[in-house]
């Protein structure tokens, strides 16, 4: 069967990454990441024998009319997207489109966003047949055979569908892929490459996902509601395999290694930078990590390895933010991290969030102090989103912090809580102070043009200048 999976438009020429938690318009970096949702949907549908295409509209620039145009040639019998909160009214109108060109095929989506709110997504856009929930890849393999064989939804397990009487079937949830080396190597070759580059080093690189799952409880997270709660490990060999693969059949050097915390378990990714090293794999690779777990000598392994930045969230300096948002660490192991990777000759990003359930404009000056003490290389600023799947949205609705359920207004850059010890208005001007106090120090700007690959500096300093744009919102 032909199949189309998307990263669809928005119609205002925003660009959305929607990927697993991260459901946010383009500004991390000031890139775009590759699709590893797509590509590891199209690896395992190709591997089941379907002819599959995909297209990120935001990495290759195409609008509504270039993709029912394609829709138009292709003609796919099933038609599967990506979605995020702030964009999901677009994303699912998607939908209505499609049906006009081939009122057959059959349409489904999947995120977290829709995961959680099922019933209400299907009830509100008539024109999506089916909403996959949680971890997508088996059951779309599944949904696909379905569709193409005219069999019964009620046996696809992981889906949400309108039946031919239109009544709303929920059906048993899909267990989440113990054996995760049971799935093919992303299929990259299906989207084009050279549109994913990162800005500092204007290279290109691939994502690479070593384990899915997360056992940490923040509140403001919705990564447990795509990749659940217990970690999933890869077997080293095989991660090391795929990123082999990769280099000869791509070359790429450049990776971002994908989880929802990277380093849990500090014996797997010790085993797994032992391993690079003794095959001699000369790659450049980024990663996340709680600042409660790393070491000195981890970060010194993982450096020898081709580590060459680390991403913390810090989120706050104020230890009763913290606790109430469950996250589980110490306000002082932050700066044993950030010391910790820089002697190992890591750069670091830090990522704060601003309105956070007890914030007042106290500790959200604190925060901005602690984000010029912490000698980071990068920092993000973000906004307080209850998005829906995480327990403060749950908090948020039973509270009556949120107005409304207008979800194109829960982005990131603007804060949308209305909590009882401190205003929108103030989050707001924090979160721009903390852009503008940390970035504008000639300290900062040195350690920036550190990071920028003189061989491509135009398209580096224009990054910058994108980020810092983006940034400043």
């Amino acid at each position: 069967m032909k199949i189309l999976l998307l990263n669809p438009p928005t119609g205002d020429k925003k660009k959305f990454i929607r990927e697993g938690r991260c459901t946010q318009e383009q500004g991390v970096w000031a890139t775009l990441w590759p699709p590893i949702s797509l590509v590891m949907i199209g690896a395992v549908l190709e591997r089941a024998g379907h002819d599959v295409r995909i297209i990120d509209c935001p990495a290759d620039g195409a609008e509504w009319d270039d993709l029912l145009q394609h829709l138009q040639q292709f003609l796919p019998g099933l038609v599967v997207w990506s979605t995020g909160t702030p964009s999901i009214y677009s994303d699912l109108g998607l939908a209505a489109d499609i049906k006009k060109i081939d009122p057959s095929v059959f349409t489904a989506v999947f995120g977290t966003h829709v995961t959680v709110l099922d019933r209400q997504s299907l009830d509100a856009f008539p024109r999506i047949d089916c909403i996959i929930r949680n971890e997508p890849e088996m059951t779309v393999q599944e949904l696909a055979a379905a569709v193409q064989q005219r069999t019964d939804l009620r046996t696809v397990a992981g889906i949400t569908f309108r039946d031919h009487n239109n009544q709303v079937v929920v059906n048993p949830p899909r267990p989440f892929i113990d054996d995760l080396d049971s799935l093919p190597f992303p299929a990259w070759h299906l989207i084009n490459l050279d549109n994913y580059t990162l800005p500092m080093k204007a290279k290109k690189f691939v994502i690479v996902v070593p384990q899915r799952g997360c056992p940490f409880m923040c509140s403001f997270c919705t990564c447990q509601t795509y990749y659940g709660k217990k970690l999933r490990k890869r077997r080293v060999d095989n991660v090391v395999a795929e990123i082999e693969y990769d280099l000869d059949r791509f070359n790429i050097h450049d990776f971002f290694f994908w989880a929802e915390t990277f380093v849990v378990d500090k014996d797997y990714v010790a085993e797994l930078c032992r391993a690079i090293l003794k095959k001699g794999i000369r790659i450049s690779w980024t990663c996340n990590s709680r600042v409660d777990i790393v070491d000195e000598q981890l970060l010194q392994l993982m450096a020898r390895a081709g580590c060459w930045m680390i991403s913390y969230g810090i989120e706050s300096a104020d230890q009763h933010v913290l606790d109430k948002t469950e996250k589980g660490i110490k306000v002082e192991h932050f700066h044993n991290a950030v010391r910790c990777a820089h002697k190992a000759g890591i750069k670091t990003a830090g990522h704060f969030i601003f309105g956070l359930p007890g914030d007042t404009e106290q500790s959200m000056e604190s925060t901005i102090q602690l984000s010029k003490k912490l000698e980071l290389d990068i920092a993000q600023f973000y906004c307080a989103v209850p998005f829906p799947g995480s327990r403060l949205y749950e908090q948020a609705v039973k509270q009556g912090w949120i107005a409304s359920n207008n979800f194109t207004s829960l982005s990131q850059d603007q804060a949308v809580m209305n909590l009882p010890t401190v205003s929108t208005q103030a989050v707001n001007q924090f979160r721009s102070r903390a852009f503008k106090e940390f970035y504008f120090r000639p300290t900062v700007w040195y350690r920036i043009f550190k990071l920028m690959d003189v061989t491509a500096l135009g398209r580096s300093w224009q990054a910058v200048k994108d980020y810092l744009n983006w940034s400043g919102k």
